[in-house]
């Protein structure tokens, strides 16, 4: 997949917006060089490079990975338990989506719930390195690659991060870039926008 130009406004059904009263994490997430405002809402000014956040872990079960698959994914491995066990995996695997749809929902409780989100622009590189099979607990870390100031909206500001998702044998099961479009505590200036 690749991503649009920052100054573009993502179509209808791919805005990612954000609650700003979420409540914080539930603990299992750690973040260094996040710093909050008052109001807990993490701006863009707030995001560090180099900031390595771990958003805890989920377990999923052969009837979760079913029923997502049956809904959104229906291929033999993922829904019918004979053929699954006559594939070379042995039994039901989860859709590479539903890891995926997994992780998000980790990355919002850790933090992305807490950041001031306009949208999202885009995720790249994708890429299921193994199968996640039933009760694989899924354990979620994203680093921040880059930030950058929107070339065209003072507003807002780009973090661009790489997200990495393990099993329980602490194999990589996922990983993928994502870029995001954040709102900044107080506009740049217009030099400093229109800078890069």
């Amino acid at each position: 997949m690749t991503d649009r130009s920052d100054g573009e406004v993502p179509n209808e059904g791919e805005m990612a917006t954000s609650d700003h009263d979420a409540t914080a994490n539930d603990g299992e997430a750690t973040s260094e060089g996040e710093t909050t405002s008052t109001d807990d809402t993490i701006y863009f000014e707030d995001v560090e490079p180099g900031t390595v956040t771990q958003c805890g872990s989920t377990t999923v079960s052969r009837e979760e990975i079913i029923e997502f698959a049956e809904e959104y994914d229906p291929l033999d491995i993922h829904t019918d338990l004979e053929a699954a066990a006559e594939s070379p995996y042995g039994d039901v695997i989860a859709s590479g989506y539903h890891t995926l749809s997994l992780s998000v929902r980790l990355l919002v409780d850790a933090a992305r719930g807490d950041r001031a989100v306009i949208a999202g622009l885009g995720i790249d590189d994708v890429r299921w390195h193994a199968p996640v099979r039933p009760g694989d607990t899924l354990a979620v870390e994203f680093e921040i690659l880059e930030t950058r100031p929107s070339e065209s909206n003072p507003a807002a500001g780009i973090i661009h991060e790489s997200i990495t998702v393990r099993n329980g044998d602490d194999e990589t099961v996922l990983t993928l870039e994502n870029n995001e479009l954040v709102e900044r505590r107080e506009p740049a200036d217009e030099g400093e926008a229109g800078s890069e």
